[in-house]
């Protein structure tokens, strides 16, 4: 219910282009509700890092990624059916599974594989955080949109911004490197996913649409998680909240909110802000992990903050 408001919010940015008065109070309260959807899509993508870390502390990557699909789509599939919601066809269920692995099953399975090789969370958020520059290469020929040269120049700063932040804790030795190639490997699930959700999944019913992505991704993982690593989970007390956390919050809000900006606004304005989330998870990281902030990532936060304020100067 949470994901489907979401989307019902989300259109501010058409409002504002479509010839509102800056000066009204309608165009100022669309702006702020544009400003906090996205604030809270930076916090929650955020936030991501944090659980699937918690969770690997009790789980094998691939059952984590598992139960954490397999618990966000049954909840989703249970409002639909109490809503009685209408299911999409079987063409547009194929395009909607296409998404959802890519999206949930390829990414955050290949980042917890990453993690649990020993990629800290900030250098996982970091890899990822060349989302914005994928995604909006491949976006040019698949979407036929409008990069500029002050968006480029807005995202290579953050891109830099991102390096100066994480660069006290990068540390490459063997036991990275395929940990490296499986964040590659989320990276290019989350760039092909949001292109490929734009390209042929435009207006998903938010329930139904994200319960089939989320299962379609459920059942890619299960077959690595019971015969690569035999289903190993410990539930624990300190297991719950790390996966009802990414089920409900990173999966089903997350995600849900991830598409419906993208629904209104350019894949580059909307990618950039993943420029911030490495920024994010390494205050959390401090906070919730006890891991270091120091003076270089406070000053990527900056250049980083900058980059991303000046690609969103530039509509598509």
């Amino acid at each position: 219910m949470q994901s489907h408001a979401i989307v019902r919010t989300a259109g501010v940015g058409t409002a504002l282009r479509s010839g509102n008065d800056p000066g009204s109070g309608k165009g100022r309260g669309h702006g702020a509700r544009d400003l906090l959807l996205r604030t809270v899509l930076v916090i929650v993508w955020s936030s991501g890092f944090i659980s699937g870390k918690l969770g690997l502390r009790h789980s094998a990557p691939y059952t984590f990624a598992t139960l954490r699909f397999a618990v966000a789509g049954a909840l989703l599939l249970a409002v639909a059916l109490v809503r009685r919601d209408a299911w999409p066809g079987w063409r547009r269920l194929g395009h909607l599974a296409v998404a959802g692995v890519l999206v949930q099953a390829v990414q955050f399975s290949s980042i917890y594989v990453g993690m649990d090789l020993g990629v800290p969370s900030g250098l996982a958020a970091l890899i990822i955080a060349l989302y914005p520059l994928t995604a909006s290469l491949l976006a040019v020929p698949v979407l036929h949109e409008r990069v500029t040269r002050g968006q480029y120049v807005g995202l290579v700063l953050g891109l830099g911004g991102v390096a100066l932040a994480v660069s006290e804790n990068l540390h490459l030795d063997g036991g990275y490197v395929a940990g490296l190639g499986f964040l590659l490997l989320a990276l290019a699930g989350i760039s092909a996913g949001t292109v490929y959700q734009k390209r042929f999944c435009r207006g998903m019913e938010p329930v139904t649409g994200n319960a089939v992505q989320l299962l379609a991704a459920a059942v890619a993982t299960l077959l690595p998680a019971l015969f690569a690593e035999g289903f190993e989970v410990t539930f624990t007390a300190g297991y719950w909240p790390a996966l009802i956390w990414a089920a409900a919050i990173n999966s089903i809000v997350g995600v849900g909110l991830l598409y419906a900006l993208l629904q209104r606004h350019g894949t580059s304005q909307i990618s950039s802000l993943f420029y911030l989330v490495p920024m994010v998870t390494a205050v959390f990281a401090a906070l919730l992990l006890h891991q270091r902030l120091g003076p270089l990532m406070l000053a990527g936060l900056v250049m980083a903050t900058a980059g991303t304020m000046l690609a969103h100067r530039i509509r598509n």
